[in-house]
């Protein structure tokens, strides 16, 4: 799908300003909808493209590479989005449906616990393959009909241990469980960035992101 490139990637302008806060994206082409931004990419929709999405890597960002490998570990996986196509910064990837945990919480649509355990097999399934499930949280998590998916795996070659699905399940269960059985209640999306800019400072505090930091200079050393 060479037009791609030259309609899209080629036009389109995606940058990462900080590797904690999603990308900026400008000057999308006309026919492209934007379905969602990550840290180093973003997400594209085309009326032509039945069933499927493009993943274009910020210019200032690497790791394209890495993610090809684990998709092609992963295989086919019903948590999983699958590999159709790629070139030098994008992917074409199978579309998952739903709506990520992070605006499920902003719009107080419950969380089931089916969602927590498909992603629970989801992560078996990776580590069964050699894979080091990293960074799955909120928004990288998307659910739909009471089933779960990881639609992030950019992450999944590093060599450090990431404590965010673990701390996010402690909290799933600590407090959101016993709260939304009394009451469905929506988060504001203030109150959401202020946990998530608090969490990041928690792990900076706690030397995570040091240790991310240290082993991604390694991984892409080699």
């Amino acid at each position: 799908m060479s037009w791609i490139k030259f309609e899209l990637v080629n036009n389109i302008q995606i940058i990462s300003i900080d590797p904690y806060d999603p990308v900026i994206v400008t000057n999308i082409p006309k026919g492209w909808n934007l379905l969602g931004k990550g840290n180093f990419a973003a997400v594209f929709t085309h009326a032509s493209l039945d069933g499927k999405v493009v993943k274009v890597y910020a210019e200032n960002r690497d790791g394209i590479k890495e993610e090809i490998q684990v998709y092609k570990k992963l295989g086919d996986h019903h948590s999983y989005s699958k590999l159709d196509e790629y070139g030098e910064r994008y992917l074409v990837l199978k579309k998952l449906d739903g709506i990520t945990l992070f605006q499920a919480f902003r719009d107080g649509v419950y969380v089931p616990k089916t969602v927590i355990e498909d992603i629970d097999n989801a992560i078996e399934h990776a580590k069964q393959r050699g894979l080091n499930p990293t960074d799955i949280h909120g928004k990288n998590v998307i659910m739909n009909d009471g089933k779960g998916y990881i639609v992030d795996v950019s992450d999944f070659l590093k060599s450090y241990t990431c404590p965010k699905w673990k701390h996010f399940k402690k909290m799933y269960f600590l407090f959101y469980i016993p709260l939304f059985k009394k009451m469905h209640f929506a988060l504001p999306f203030w109150l959401l960035e202020r946990i998530r800019k608090a969490y990041q400072y928690y792990l900076l505090l706690s030397g995570f992101r040091r240790k991310q930091e240290s082993a991604d200079e390694n991984d892409f050393s080699h």
